[in-house]
């Protein structure tokens, strides 16, 4: 089911990538032929609009855009040298950026949008930093036997009667997990308010099960942390706050696959193959199934969405020929570059680049496959 799931929205990103590109062709007066969903061989023809064939494929996955040139010049030398043209290889520099950047634009645009619904409804992101904040105590655990609350803060553990402060969660944990089958004192605050909470403590005796005795999905004490506080501002600030949190975090993201890509390309030419943190979409599957993005509701659903529409823009925008961004360099080197020499070599080009892009997809799909059974 979850595989499906990913499927569709993957499938949904596509065709909104493909509709960016669909949109921007003809606000540019390039002729667009077909505008399929799914891929080839056609199973239908479900409408035409303004010449452009909208049709239905066999293989139902995706979408596509097919212009009037834009695999090249046009085999008709009179139809090249006309000054109006419908075709995308005879239009300005700007026009065909303008085309091809297009589908990364609604990526992006679609990512930052589902995530300020999702902030909208689940409140602002606040990091909590020097902070053991408790965002839940699980019913008939040892710390809900022990009084603990949550939306209080633990500031200090007592182990063999010697309080120990501690304000990060791993510290926490390094402690609760070396001291499993003993009681020992928890300090906790009262009530936090939002990212404060008062210097006014409780202290507790919590016994903290063994491995033996931990029931599955919980910890030792039976309690859930959280870096995260997720604030509600009043209603006139909440679409500003969260249009601007959702560009910054969209950013944030991008960021960091560029980054792990980078190191992605590094690992390979050094010989040390791929990480676990990379993943292809049997690994991406995998990965949102471990975190519940498929069991969180549409929330969590909408979320992961959006992650994957800034993924997708992020791999189209690489400077690799066969994809987006790589064609939109072979443009601006139009500037540089006599474009009979750049068509010559744009075949060889794309055909490099699609095999570069088949050989990491068969290395990172291997590398999910592995993990799968780790």
């Amino acid at each position: 089911m979850e595989a499906v799931i990913f499927i569709v929205i993957l499938s949904f990103l596509v065709i909104l990538h493909e509709f960016g590109h669909f949109l921007a062709a003809r606000r540019n007066g390039v002729s667009v032929k077909e505008f399929g969903l799914g891929y080839p061989p056609r199973l239908a023809t479900l409408f035409t609009w303004k010449k452009t064939i909208f049709s239905l494929n066999a293989i139902p996955f995706g979408g596509f855009v097919q212009m009037e040139g834009e695999d090249g010049p046009e085999s008709s030398a009179n139809e090249a040298t006309k000054p109006e043209t419908s075709s995308f290889y005879q239009k300005s520099m700007r026009a065909r950026l303008e085309i091809l950047l297009a589908g990364v634009f609604f990526n992006i645009v679609f990512g930052v949008l589902a995530l300020a619904i999702v902030f909208s409804q689940l409140g602002i992101p606040i990091p909590l930093t020097n902070q053991v904040r408790i965002a839940e105590v699980i019913s008939e655990s040892p710390a809900s036997q022990a009084g603990l609350q949550d939306n209080t803060a633990i500031v200090a553990l007592q182990i063999d009667n010697n309080w120990i402060e501690v304000n990060t969660i791993s510290k926490v944990q390094e402690l609760v997990a070396a001291n499993l089958g003993k009681t020992i004192g928890v300090k906790t605050t009262l009530a936090c308010q939002d990212e404060r909470c008062p210097n006014e403590f409780t202290e507790h005796s919590v016994y903290l099960r063994s491995a033996a005795e931990i029931p599955t999905g919980q910890g030792s004490m039976g309690v859930v942390f959280t870096e995260t506080l997720f604030k509600h501002y009043p209603w006139y600030l909440m679409p500003w706050k969260t249009i601007s949190e959702a560009f910054q975090q969209s950013m944030a993201l991008a960021t960091l696959i560029l980054q792990a890509l980078g190191q992605l390309v590094v690992d390979i030419v050094a010989g040390r193959g791929v990480t676990q943190e990379i993943a292809g979409p049997i690994g991406i599957v995998d990965q949102a199934a471990t975190y519940g993005f498929f069991d969180g509701g549409w929330l969590s659903v909408l979320n992961f969405a959006a992650l994957l529409s800034i993924n997708l823009a992020v791999m189209n925008l690489l400077p690799i020929p066969a994809l987006d961004g790589g064609r939109a360099v072979l443009v601006i080197m139009e500037k540089f570059i006599k474009r009979s020499k750049l068509d010559s070599a744009a075949y060889y080009l794309n055909y490099f680049g699609y095999l570069s892009l088949l050989a990491l997809m068969v290395i990172v799909s291997f590398n999910d496959i592995i993990n799968l059974f780790k």
